[in-house]
Parts: C-alpha cells; sequence; structure tokens
C-alpha cells in the first residue's frame, strides 16, 4: 500500500528571550518511526534534561532553562515520508479484538472528545445503527464534510463544546468529532496532528487530522477538513495523499515534570492551545512555560 517514498530534511528552531532571573520549561515532541515514516536521523542542540514516552507512542524531550537571556532549541529532522493512495477492500479489513488494550485505549471517553448524549445519539442516526464497519466509517465522514463549516480562531475546544446544529471549527475540531463518533461506534480512532509538506512549492503548513486503526493496516489516515475544503473525499478517505510529518499522536500529552502553579501559561491558552498544569491538549511541537513573561517565537523550515 505505501509508495512513493521521499526523504526530507527538516528544521525546528524555537527561540526564546527571557529575563536573567527566569526559569523556563520546554516540552518538545520528537517524531517517532511509524506507518508512513521512518525517521532515518535526529539531532537536537541543546541536549535536553530528559525525555520520556507516554501511553501513546508519543516521545517528549524535556528542558529546563535557568539564568539565561537569548537561546534557542534547534531540532534537525532527516526522515523517508510515504503515501498511500490505495483503500483497502472492506473485506480485507477488521477491528482489532475488544479484549486489546489498544481497543479499549481509542475506543474510550476522553477529555476533549467527549461522548456526549447528543453526539451518541448523532453517531447512531448518522450510521442508521448500521453493523458494516467501513460503511458506518463512510457515513460519519461524509457527515462530517458536508455540514462542518472551517473557522479560526477557535473559542472554545472539545466536542461537548459544538454546535451539532452549526458545526464549525478548525482541522483539530474536524477530526475530533469524527474520532469521537467513530470511538462511540466502537471503531479504535486518535487525533494526529503535525504537518504537510508540499515539495515543490517548498512549503509546509501545519495540520491535524485523524486516525483509525484497522487490521492488518494499522493505522490508516482520515482528513475530513481537506476533503470539505476541496470538494472531494476520495483522496482523503483511509488515504495519505502527500507527504506528511506526524509530531504527535492523540491529545491529553501528560507534561512530566509538571508545571508548578506560579508558572505562566497564559501563552498557549490565548493562542488557542488548551494547557492545564499537568498535560496539554497536543504538542506541535512545542509547550513551554515560565516564572516570567518571556518573548518567544518559532519555525519549521523545509531544507531539502
Amino acid at each position: 500500500m505505501l509508495h512513493s517514498p521521499k526523504k526530507f530534511n527538516i528544521q525546528y528552531t524555537a527561540i526564546f528571550s527571557s529575563p536573567t532571573d527566569n526559569c523556563v520549561r520546554v516540552w518538545l515532541s520528537q517524531p517517532v518511526d511509524s506507518e508512513t515514516q521512518k525517521v532515518e536521523s535526529f539531532s537536537i542542540s541543546p541536549k535536553p534534561q530528559n525525555c520520556y514516552k507516554d501511553n501513546q507512542g508519543n516521545k517528549i524531550l524535556y528542558f529546563e532553562i535557568n539564568g539565561q537571556k537569548d537561546w534557542k532549541i534547534q531540532m534537525d529532522i532527516k526522515t523517508t515520508l510515504y503515501k498511500n493512495t490505495t483503500f483497502p477492500a472492506k473485506d480485507q479489513l477488521a477491528l482489532p479484538s475488544a479484549s486489546t488494550k489498544l481497543f479499549q485505549q481509542y475506543t474510550q471517553n476522553e477529555k476533549f472528545l467527549e461522548q456526549t448524549p447528543s453526539v451518541k445519539k448523532l453517531a447512531q442516526i448518522t450510521t442508521n445503527n448500521g453493523s458494516d464497519i467501513v460503511a458506518n466509517i463512510r457515513s460519519v465522514f461524509n457527515f462530517i464534510v458536508k455540514n462542518f463549516t472551517y473557522c479560526y480562531p477557535v473559542q472554545q475546544r472539545g466536542v461537548k463544546y459544538l454546535s451539532l446544529d452549526n458545526l464549525i471549527g478548525d482541522c483539530g475540531e474536524y477530526s475530533s468529532l469524527f474520532v469521537t463518533m467513530c470511538r462511540i461506534l466502537k471503531i479504535p480512532a486518535r487525533n494526529n496532528t503535525g504537518f504537510v509538506i508540499f515539495p515543490k512549492q517548498k512549503k509546509i503548513n501545519e495540520h491535524g487530522w485523524a486516525n483509525i486503526y484497522l487490521k492488518p493496516y494499522g493505522w490508516l489516515d482520515f482528513d475530513t477538513q481537506y476533503a470539505s475544503l476541496e470538494k472531494n473525499a476520495s483522496p482523503y478517505f483511509g488515504r495519505r495523499n502527500d507527504y506528511r510529518i506526524s509530531f504527535t499522536n492523540g491529545f491529553n500529552i501528560p507534561l512530566k515534570p509538571s508545571i508548578p502553579k506560579d508558572f505562566k501559561i497564559n501563552y498557549w491558552n490565548e493562542h488557542g492551545m488548551p494547557l492545564t498544569h499537568t498535560a496539554a491538549q497536543t504538542l506541535q511541537p512545542i509547550i513551554f512555560a515560565s516564572q516570567k513573561e518571556i518573548e518567544f517565537k518559532d519555525s519549521l523550515e523545509l531544507l531539502s
């Protein structure tokens, strides 16, 4: 199913300007191997003080900076990315066993993916209580593509805040409703955040989409927002028709160590990224908190 492998050199840079009597904590996600990406080499400067993996397979790097005025973090990634433009025949597909950890984890109710009574009712109506896996996925996919309107910024994130009679939001909200409805139907699904690469234009754009786990192929891509904008569902239903690098799987990424209560986290909340003292909705690819206000800017550059 995978084809058109292409190598990319990507550089991420985060630049900070801070009072010298400040303490800054930084969490940065490191891309890992998956069905559609292979990390050939990775380097980062400075070295993190710690790294850990969460229960969704994300690798998080942790930095703590004290007493420095101007500093930066630079991450260099060499990766091979693949396309996947053929959706398998439905008689080849199956769900993982309901007893597996994967099934239980990715069909559960969780923050930002709230399985409210109204969303449960919508999922049943949309699929007409059908039992065909692929038909149910397609019904949910087509409903969101048809009924969602793109809007940014989002006022309040989380499926429970969506008006089901007037669906508006960005890529994260599109995929969150899709993931939640699939989970209600006992189809393992998760959000995926990263960047879409356009090699000819040498562009790289931030984006979020959805994954569904189907045996024997693993995690397949479903992008309701791109399908909606292009008014063409086919290239984005269980397919990867372009090159993408993923930084974070799922939501509710734990922050270790946690953010002290006296640290400032308003930067991310003001920029539409929900953040508590113990977890971030996602990392794309960075989160920071500090005792005092700092200046921050970052960039992701496609070198080749």
